[in-house]
């Protein structure tokens, strides 16, 4: 008996799934915290593309993308309006266009599974899983919006990260929504049980978290016989125009020294000061630098007497008049240990693509222009060696692995999110960060000016985290906060994870399957002697124009959606 032919959504209930993704995206971010909607989130987004050609699919995957990151991305216009000088007039439009661009995440993907359905005969079940993570891994990014966001606060399901990367997650995520959605599909659709989706989604949803609770405790093992170190993490809680008005600037200093004081007495042995902290620009020298005297108001040490590894902006006017975003370590004898300079800088808030720098520093004069460095460095302190990562460093994997190929004992960060006021942007700043730690199993120290500062360990686990503030908005100097986190160090003879080792291996490995996959067309059926009229309205893959005409007969449905029961 022929099964009744299934019925494919409307514009309307396409739309309204594509949002409901949307919710889900949004909403299984750190800052509302509801990760377990990564388990369902992307089925609507599935649902949505079911039966549409590429193009169409296009469209519906970039509405879901571009409103995903419009919601989600908000605080961006907080940046634009108070440092930038954008009204509400301008900075909305130029966050959708900046939407609109990151919104392609979703849209190139679901072209991609639809075409490569179409071509191939294939079910969703594998091909949406490596377009998603094809997709995560090629497209450019302004700032990466990697979905394994949603789980930064669940580490057992983010230990497959030491694998291959942040993307491995996200192959995961989508692998088991695309069983959950054929299941469910089929199901309802009167196709009876897909064993192969059931069985797909029982062993990820068994096996990944069992591999995340042994990974876990064979990791607490090498923290339980590592040495370690007593981190004092300083957060100054002063505000950007704050640290740009002169006057503030000794009292932002005396209060960072104050607070690393506290810290020291309370057992640290080394401190961290977060992104251009010490206040006075350019006034740390690049090559031998020593601390100033006793009685200068710009000396760094005062009140504490443990190695300090902070932030500064340097120059050097032989090489540039524009400056560095750099980190050091100043030692307990004065003088200052290895000079790291930012490789990264922030598109259009730290470097200018294409335009002359000068033009656009005095059409926008909050922003600045930084030289960028050369490579990653390491910072040595007490025999161990720290990788630096400032500001938004800490979410590009890519970075961070070649930062722990120096050999790293720890990582440490130093940021100033100050400018997106205190919105979501710290919280899935931080969330991004968690996976640098399980990528290369090094715990992870950030600093931050006015939150979140935190303590994440080789496992992902947020151990020590402070409060965000808004200094600009109180218009006044808070009291800094701080903790002191006794921090495993772990060397690369100890441990050295698969994807410090392989990098992009596994994104390799994906494509070239999406790509082997796609290569190879499902056979066409010999037609019968007695042909149907419609067949010749069907392409060269056996599949019919338009949904309507899929919706004629079962036959005519089940090729609009190809390969429904080939993943069985």
């Amino acid at each position: 008996m022929t099964a009744p032919a299934p019925k494919l959504p409307g514009a309307l209930a396409r739309v309204v799934a594509a949002l409901l993704c949307t919710c889900c995206m949004v909403l299984s971010s750190p800052d509302a915290d509801l990760w377990w909607l990564c388990f369902v989130g992307w089925v609507p987004w599935l649902y949505a593309i079911e039966g549409l050609q590429p193009r169409h699919a296009f469209w519906v995957g970039w509405l879901t993308g571009t409103v995903t990151v419009f919601w989600g991305f908000i605080w961006l216009t907080q940046l634009l309006m108070r440092f930038a000088g954008f009204g509400p007039v301008a900075a909305y439009p130029v966050h959708l266009l900046f939407a609109l661009f990151q919104g392609l995440q979703w849209a190139l993907p679901a072209a991609l599974i639809v075409w490569a359905r179409r071509r191939t005969g294939r079910d969703v079940l594998l091909i949406a899983p490596l377009a998603w993570t094809a997709g995560e891994a090629l497209l450019p990014h302004v700032f990466p919006s990697y979905m394994a966001l949603g789980w930064c606060r669940a580490p057992l399901w983010l230990q497959t990260a030491e694998l291959g990367g942040v993307t491995t997650i996200g192959f995961i995520q989508l692998l088991i929504n695309a069983s959950l959605y054929v299941v469910l599909r089929d199901l309802l659709w009167g196709r009876g049980l897909n064993r192969r989706a059931a069985i797909t989604y029982a062993a990820v949803m068994t096996l990944t978290p069992a591999y995340g609770a042994v990974r876990m405790a064979q990791i607490d093992a090498i923290i339980e016989q590592a040495p370690k170190v007593k981190f004092g993490v300083v957060q100054g809680n002063f505000g950007i125009t704050q640290w740009a008005n002169f006057r503030v600037k000794p009292h932002i200093l005396a209060a960072l020294q104050r607070q690393s004081a506290e810290l020291e007495h309370q057992g640290a042995e080394i401190l961290l000061w977060g992104e251009t902290a010490y206040p006075y620009s350019r006034a740390i020298g690049r090559k031998n630098a020593e601390d100033y005297p006793l009685g200068s108001r710009r000396r760094v040490r005062r009140g504490f007497t443990t190695p300090l590894i902070f932030g500064a902006v340097t120059h050097d006017l032989s090489v540039s008049k524009y400056a560095f975003n750099s980190a050091t370590v100043l030692h307990p004898d004065g003088t200052m240990g290895e000079l790291y300079d930012k490789n990264f800088p922030l598109a259009f808030g730290e470097y200018i693509p294409i335009v002359d720098p000068d033009w656009y520093l005095s059409k926008v004069p909050s922003a600045s222009y930084i030289n960028p460095g050369e490579r990653p460095q390491a910072l040595t302190a007490l025999g161990y060696r720290f990788g630096p990562l400032i500001c938004y460093e800490d979410i590009l994997p890519r970075f961070a692995r070649n930062t722990a190929g120096e050999g790293i004992h720890a990582f440490v960060n130093m940021t100033n999110d100050s400018w997106f006021g205190k919105t979501k942007e710290q919280y899935q700043h931080m969330g991004l960060a968690v996976l640098r730690t399980i990528e290369n199993r090094r715990a992870l120290l950030r600093a931050v000016n006015a939150g979140v500062s935190v303590y994440i360990d080789p496992n992902g686990r947020v151990l020590q985290e402070t409060e965000v503030t808004d200094p600009d908005l109180a218009r006044r100097l808070l009291p800094p906060t701080g903790f002191v986190a006794e921090v495993p160090m772990i060397g690369p003879e100890v441990v050295t994870t698969l994807y410090t080792r392989t990098g992009e291996l596994f994104n390799g490995l994906v494509i070239l399957a999406l790509v082997f996959i796609s290569l190879r067309r499902k056979e066409q059926p010999a037609k019968s002697i007695a042909t149907d009229p419609k067949d010749d309205a069907k392409d060269d893959d056996g599949h019919a124009h338009g949904q309507e005409h899929a919706q004629e007969s079962g036959r005519d449905a089940d090729e609009s959606a190809p390969g429904a029961d080939d993943d069985r």
